[in-house]
C-alpha cells in the first residue's frame, strides 16, 4: 500500500436496486491535502453510515442529496485524529468528531466553519460521537422534543428501533417520562431494544399481523410516532394513532434502495385523528446542536443513554456496510472503522 498517500472512494456508477455491489464504486490513492491556515489534517478513524449514503446514489430513493458519478462521496460526520495542524486550538494526536466528512482516509477539517467536536476517550467509546452523541442522536433529539414532544405518560412508537436513530429517539422519550414502544425486526433485536435502549416493549414486525400487534403493545394508543421506515409499518402505525397525536417523518428506509415508493398511509388517518405530521432535516436546526451536546453528554454520564455500534472495517468494504444498514443487519450505529483507533 502507498505511504503519505490519501485512499478516496468515487461514486463510478448509479446501482441497480436493492444490495450495493462494489462495481459501485471505485478506490484510487492520492496525494496528501495542503493544509491551509486555520485547518487540520485528520487520519479518520470512523466514518458515519447513513441511510443517506444509500439513498443519495439513486434517484428513485427521492433522497434530499443526490451524488454525482465521478466525486468522492460524503458522509455526515467522522471520528479522526489529527496528524498536522495550523489551527491554534488543535496539536497533533488530538481527537475530534467533524458532522461533515468524505469517504477518505485524510482529510481537512476547518473547524472554524464546520462543526467540530473534541473527543475524550475517558467519556466512553469514541465511536459513540458518530452515535448518541453525533448526528444521528442530534436527529433523534430533534424529531422527540422539537416534533412529538412527549409528555410524561404518553406512548411513543419508535420504528427501526434496533438502529441508531431509532434507538437514541427511544432512550431521549424515555428521559423525558414517555412510555416507549420500539418496532424492529427479529427476536435478538427487540430483546435487545429492551435490554439494552431500555425500551418499555418491542414489536417483532416478523412475528405476525404488526397491527394486532401495535395494537397490543399500546393498548392507549399512540401519542407520538417516530418515524423511519414508511410502507406497511407506516400504514399501522398511523392507524392506532390517538387525536392530536404527532408524527416525526424522520425517513422512509423502505424505498432508500432504489425499489420506488413503499405504500404510505390512509391519510384520512391525519384528518379524523387531527394529527400533527411534521418531515424534518437536523440540518434545519443546527442552531440546536450546541444545546443537544451539553444534555446528551449528561444524559450519558449520568447512565440515562447507551452507545451500540456495528463496525465494518476497511474503505474497500465500504459498500458492505451501507448494504448492513439497509438491509437491517445492523443494531445501532452503523459505521466503517477506515484507521485503528490510538492506543490511549
Amino acid at each position: 500500500m502507498p505511504t503519505a498517500q490519501n485512499q478516496v472512494v468515487r461514486f463510478a456508477k448509479i446501482p441497480q436496486p436493492g444490495p450495493l455491489t462494489a462495481d459501485v464504486f471505485s478506490w484510487e490513492w492520492q496525494a496528501m491535502p495542503e493544509v491551509a491556515e486555520g485547518e487540520l489534517l485528520v487520519r479518520t478513524i470512523y466514518l458515519s453510515i447513513d441511510a443517506g449514503s444509500r439513498a443519495q446514489l439513486d434517484d428513485r430513493s427521492g433522497y434530499v442529496i443526490k451524488a454525482q458519478p465521478g466525486k468522492v462521496l460524503g458522509s455526515s460526520g467522522a471520528v479522526a485524529e489529527v496528524v498536522q495542524s495550523r489551527h491554534p486550538d488543535w496539536q497533533p494526536g488530538d481527537l475530534l468528531a467533524t458532522t461533515l466528512a468524505r469517504w477518505q482516509s485524510f482529510q481537512l477539517v476547518a473547524p472554524g466553519r464546520q462543526l467540530t467536536a473534541r473527543v475524550n476517550p475517558a467519556d466512553g467509546p469514541i465511536a459513540m460521537h458518530l452515535g448518541i452523541l453525533g448526528m444521528v442522536g442530534f436527529t433523534a433529539y430533534i424529531g422527540i422534543f422539537e416534533i412529538g414532544r412527549p409528555q410524561p405518560g404518553e406512548t411513543v412508537l419508535v420504528s427501526a428501533a434496533a438502529g441508531a436513530t431509532g434507538a437514541a429517539a427511544g432512550q431521549f422519550a424515555k428521559v423525558a417520562g414517555a412510555r416507549v414502544v420500539g418496532i424492529a425486526g427479529g427476536a435478538s433485536k427487540c430483546r435487545l431494544v429492551k435490554d439494552e435502549f431500555g425500551f418499555d416493549e418491542c414489536i417483532d414486525y416478523r412475528a405476525g399481523d404488526i397491527s394486532e400487534s401495535i395494537a397490543r403493545a399500546c393498548p392507549a394508543g399512540i401519542d407520538v410516532y417516530y418515524e423511519n421506515v414508511g410502507g406497511e409499518i407506516q400504514q399501522a402505525a398511523f392507524a392506532h394513532m390517538n387525536d392530536f397525536g404527532r408524527v416525526a417523518m424522520c425517513g422512509q428506509l423502505a424505498q432508500y434502495s432504489g425499489e420506488g415508493e413503499a405504500p404510505g398511509p390512509n391519510l384520512m388517518c391525519t384528518v379524523l385523528k387531527r394529527l400533527t405530521v411534521r418531515g424534518f432535516l437536523a440540518f434545519d436546526h443546527m442552531d440546536r446542536y450546541q444545546e443537544f451536546q451539553q444534555r446528551a453528554t449528561a444524559w450519558y454520564r449520568e447512565g440515562k443513554l447507551r452507545h451500540h455500534a456495528t463496525v465494518t472495517a476497511g474503505l474497500e468494504n465500504i459498500h458492505d456496510a451501507v448494504n448492513s444498514l439497509t438491509s437491517g443487519r445492523n443494531i445501532g450505529k452503523q459505521l466503517c472503522q477506515v484507521a485503528d483507533e490510538p492506543k490511549f
